[in-house]
């Protein structure tokens, strides 16, 4: 079948175009020389020669035309979405009706996006103000009520000692014990927020106290291997992949059901790699990453978020009963792969 036009090259339509008029200007000149013999030859040269170079200059004009001028409509469209356009800026009177679809496709796209965008900026503020609350309600229900009690058995204590009472020792211990286990939990509050250690000692150190403070050794196997990630890493990427960890770990803990879980790090010329593998109920990564309203879904996309920054990737495998296993690379910059 033979090539559609739309798919010829301009060059090969300039080059076809005037191929076809120097032949139609051969065949006019040799009929119109044979004709009127009597017609010098150099004035009908001259006058062939004239009107051939003027229907060339025609001919490619318009080729040209015909390709850039919808390429000057798209310019013009596309420059008027980028403003904020979005009322069909390609005319009905337009050059060539694909455009149309273009433009329209590229609106659509766009609308697409920014719902999407407005989507995940509202998750995102959600997630924000749910921390807000834990932490609101951290520093009420445990700390603020762990100080009361600390002040009730103070005053207690000064009640027995002023009236010479026994137990004021007893007393004292007990506020003491009751105000060391508050500013356990507030220091565990702030490491969460951001650890001292990973930018004192490193991702490894901050890696192994998260696991020591936060995973329920009762219920849940870590297992760690950070035996190749000695040395230090860019503070940006030290602190994507702690964060990316902190997530994952955090959804092991909530919805896994997990039993075992393994966290490696490994650090080589050229690349960081973090993997987290459960043995846990297991889900299916597209129907949760994209559900409407899911917490789960939220922290997946921000752990891609994270990596992506870093022009890092990111691989989650998991299926239903299998477990998951979260594999994330991040390149190191000014070391070779």
């Amino acid at each position: 079948m033979a090539r559609s036009v739309k798919n010829v090259s301009i060059l090969q339509k300039i080059l076809t175009v005037n191929a076809v008029i120097l032949v139609l200007g051969a065949i006019i000149g040799t009929w119109v020389t044979r004709r009127f013999d009597q017609v010098p030859a150099i004035a009908v040269a001259a006058s062939l020669f004239g009107v051939g170079v003027a229907a060339m200059v025609l001919a490619n004009y318009l080729v040209l035309r015909s390709v850039f001028v919808p390429l000057l409509e798209l310019s013009r469209a596309l420059t008027s979405i980028h403003k904020g356009g979005r009322d069909r800026p390609i005319s009905e009177q337009s050059v060539d009706p694909n455009l149309r679809t273009v433009s329209d496709a590229v609106v659509e796209m766009l609308d697409r996006l920014e719902g999407e965008s407005r989507r995940y900026s509202a998750k995102m503020f959600d997630a924000i103000e749910d921390e807000r609350r834990r932490i609101g309600r951290e520093l009420h229900d445990d700390t603020g009520q762990t100080l009361a009690a600390a002040l009730i058995s103070l005053e207690l204590a000064e009640k027995s000692l002023s009236s010479g009472a026994s137990g004021v020792l007893e007393r004292v211990e007990s506020s003491k014990d009751l105000i060391q286990y508050c500013l356990s939990q507030i220091k565990l509050l702030v490491s969460d927020l951001r650890p001292s250690m990973l930018d004192d000692l490193g991702l490894v150190p901050a890696l192994r106290w998260y696991v020591q403070s936060h995973m329920p050794g009762d219920e849940l196997t870590v297992e760690t291997d950070f035996e190749a990630a000695a040395q230090r890493l860019p503070a940006a990427v030290e602190t994507a992949l702690y964060r990316i960890a902190q997530e994952t770990l955090g959804n092991v803990v909530k919805h896994s059901l997990a039993t075992r879980v393994t966290v490696s790090l490994e650090a080589k010329p050229g690349y960081a790699c973090l993997a987290v593998i459960d043995n846990g109920i297991g889900f299916v990564p597209d129907e949760v990453m994209f559900d409407a309203d899911g917490r789960y879904g939220l922290g997946l996309l921000s752990i891609k978020e994270r990596a992506e920054l870093l022009d890092g990737t990111v691989t989650i495998d998991s299926a239903p009963g299998k477990g998951t296993r979260v594999h994330v690379v991040i390149p190191l910059e000014g070391e070779t792969s």
